[in-house]
């Protein structure tokens, strides 16, 4: 099964906008707060493999093999 692919602007717009209408942040602080959530959620779907580095959603979850050609990953690393 192959996971959902990282949509960061779809993150992002969703992170401004609850700050903003919910939580009645600036504009400003919304945007730093969606900026780090964006970093962060970037940072855990990447293989913490040095040779791949590729995102989760190139790897099979079940054989847990990258999909990227000439990649040596044979698991993903968390």
């Amino acid at each position: 099964m192959l996971e959902k692919q990282f949509d960061p602007e779809l993150l992002y717009n969703r992170v401004v906008h609850f700050y903003i209408d919910k939580k009645g942040f600036s504009k400003e602080k919304a945007n730093q707060i969606a900026q780090s959530v964006l970093q962060k959620e970037a940072q855990r779907r990447k293989c913490k493999n040095e040779k791949c580095r590729h995102f989760s959603h190139d790897h099979i979850r079940n054989v847990e093999t990258c999909l990227v050609e000439n990649c040596e990953c044979k698991e993903f690393t968390k």
